[in-house]
C-alpha cells in the first residue's frame, strides 16, 4: 500500500498542488489537510480517496502558491478616492486643519476589503481535477510496488516448496530408525500378549510421526495463495488468513520433525514465511 502522488496545476495565476502519500496500514487512517477557505471540499476528498485507495495510512495535502506576478490588492481604490475628495472638500470648506487621516481614511467602511472565504465553484472544479489526477498517480506507485512485491512473494514461496520437497530422504531416514529402533525393543520383549501391545503401539505411533497430510495441505494452501494474489480483487487481508494456515501446517511438521536436518529445513520455511508475512502487510 505505499505509494504516492502528486499533481499540480494554475488556477488564474495562483498555482494550486496536491500531494498524497500512502504507507501501511491494515484500515484507512487519512489525514487531510487543506487551508480554511477550502474547508468545504474536505468531506469530497475524503470521500474520493476512501473509494479509490481503500486502505493504508494515507496523508493528503493540498498547497497554495501565488505567482510572483500576481498582484492581489486589498484596497477599494474607487472607494478610497471618493472618501478622499470629499474629506478635501469639508477641510477646505470647514477651513480645517489637515491632520494625520489615512488612519482614519483605512478604517472607514469598505476601503480594505476582506479576502474571500469561500472557493468558488470553478475552482472547486479545478482543484477535484488535481485530486482525480494525484489519485491516479498513487496508484499507479502502488501498482509499481506491487509488481516488484508479487516476484518477492513468489520467491519466498518457492524456497518453502523447494524446502518441503527435500524432507522426503530425511523422512524416510528417521522413519527407517525409529521402526529399527523399536523393533529390536519388542524384539526384547519375552511375553507374546506385551508384543502384540507393543506392536500396536507401534503402528499407531509410526502413523503419528507421517506428514504428508500436512506437506498436502500446505501444499494447497501455498496454490491458493497464489491464485488470491494473480486476483485482481483486493486480496490483503485474505492473503493473511492464507499465511495464517500455512504457518499452522509448517508448526505440525516441525513438531513431528524428530531429525536435526528436518528441523533446520523447517527453521528456514518459518524464516520465508515470516519474509511473506511483512510483505503481506504491503498488499492492498
Amino acid at each position: 500500500m505505499t505509494g504516492f502522488g502528486k499533481s499540480s496545476g494554475v488556477f488564474k495565476g495562483k498555482k494550486r498542488s496536491i500531494e498524497i502519500r500512502s504507507l501501511n496500514g491494515k484500515g484507512l487512517d487519512l489525514t487531510v489537510k487543506v487551508p480554511s477557505a477550502f474547508r468545504s471540499i474536505e468531506s469530497i476528498i475524503r470521500t474520493e480517496i476512501g473509494q479509490s485507495l481503500e486502505r493504508g495510512k494515507i496523508d493528503v495535502g493540498l498547497y497554495l502558491e501565488d505567482s510572483t506576478n500576481t498582484k492581489v490588492s486589498n484596497i477599494d481604490f474607487a472607494l478610497a478616492k471618493a472618501y478622499i475628495a470629499d474629506i478635501k472638500q469639508l477641510i477646505s470648506e470647514e477651513a480645517l486643519e489637515p491632520a494625520e487621516w489615512i488612519g482614519t481614511l483605512t478604517s472607514l467602511p469598505g476601503v480594505i476589503k476582506q479576502p474571500s472565504e469561500e472557493i468558488t465553484a470553478e475552482e472547486q472544479e479545478f482543484i477535484l481535477s488535481l485530486l482525480s489526477e494525484a489519485i491516479q498517480s498513487a496508484i499507479s506507485f502502488r501498482k509499481t510496488e506491487g509488481k516488484t512485491l508479487r516476484v518477492d512473494l513468489e520467491s519466498s514461496l518457492l524456497q518453502i516448496e523447494t524446502l518441503v520437497s527435500q524432507l522426503e530422504p530425511f523422512e524416510k531416514e528417521r522413519i527407517l530408525a525409529a521402526r529399527t529402533r523399536l523393533e529390536q525393543a519388542v524384539k526384547e520383549i519375552d511375553n507374546q500378549d506385551i508384543q502384540n501391545r507393543v506392536e500396536q503401539e507401534l503402528l499407531f505411533y509410526m502413523d503419528k510421526l507421517d506428514v504428508s497430510e500436512e506437506k498436502i495441505r500446505l501444499s494447497s494452501h501455498i496454490t491458493y495463495f497464489r491464485e488470491t494474489m494473480a486476483s485482481n480483487e483486493s486480496s490483503g487481508k485474505k492473503l493473511g488468513f492464507i499465511v495464517q494456515e500455512m504457518g499452522r501446517e509448517i508448526n505440525t511438521l516441525g513438531s513431528k520433525s524428530s531429525h536435526a536436518m528436518m528441523q533446520r529445513m523447517i527453521v528456514e520455511m518459518k524464516n520465508h514465511l515470516e519474509k511473506i508475512k511483512e510483505q503481506v502487510q504491503n498488499v492492498l
